[in-house]
C-alpha cells in the first residue's frame, strides 16, 4: 500500500513530526513517500494520504491548504488523515471559526489530530519575535512523540486491515 505523508512546516517542528509518522508507517511495511506539501503535484498514485500543517493565526500554512484544496476530489475518494501542530494555547478543530474544520470536513478525513509543537525563539524573525512577546505563548519543545506513534499505529492498523481485503 502506497502512502503519502505531506507537511506544511516553516521552522521544522511539523516536518519532524511528519517524518516520525512516515518512519513508523515504513517500519510497518507500507510504501511511504514523505514530502513537503508544496512539492506534491498529485495524489492519484497513492492509496492513502496523511496531510499535516503547522497552525499560525488559527489556520494551516498555505502550502498544506493548497494541497488539500487542489486535490479535494481525489482525497475525498481515499483514506485521508490530517494533523495540526501548534502550541498549547492553540484553538482546537471543533471551533467553527477555524479554517481547518472546513478542510477536514471537505475531504472526509478519517481523523484530525492535534500535536503540541515546538517554539524556538531564536529561529523567529523580528516581526515574529514581537508577536510572540505580545502573545506570550510557552516557548520550548512540547512535542510528544509517544502520542505521534500511538496515532500513527491506529492508521497502520486501519491500512493493514484495508490492504488485507
Amino acid at each position: 500500500m502506497k502512502v503519502l505523508v505531506a507537511v506544511g512546516s516553516k521552522y521544522g517542528s511539523t516536518r519532524e513530526i511528519g517524518s516520525a509518522i512516515a518512519k513508523r508507517l515504513d517500519s510497518a511495511g507500507l510504501e511511504v513517500t514523505f514530502s513537503d506539501a508544496c512539492d506534491v503535484f498529485g495524489v492519484d498514485f497513492f492509496d492513502a494520504v496523511i496531510v499535516g500543517s503547522a497552525v499560525y493565526n488559527r489556520t494551516w500554512r498555505k502550502d498544506a491548504t493548497a494541497l488539500v484544496k487542489d486535490h479535494k476530489d481525489a482525497l475525498s475518494a481515499m483514506p485521508v488523515w490530517t494533523f495540526s501542530v501548534g502550541m498549547e494555547k492553540m484553538v482546537r478543530h471543533e471551533d467553527p471559526e477555524l479554517d481547518i474544520t472546513k478542510l477536514v470536513r471537505d475531504i472526509g478525513a478519517r481523523d484530525h489530530h492535534y500535536f503540541s509543537g515546538a517554539l524556538d525563539f531564536a529561529k523567529l524573525n523580528m516581526g515574529e519575535k514581537a508577536l510572540i512577546r505580545a502573545l506570550n505563548p510557552p516557548i520550548g519543545d512540547y512535542r510528544d512523540f509517544t502520542d505521534v506513534e500511538a496515532w500513527t499505529d491506529g492508521i497502520v492498523s486501519e491500512l493493514v486491515a484495508r490492504a488485507a481485503l
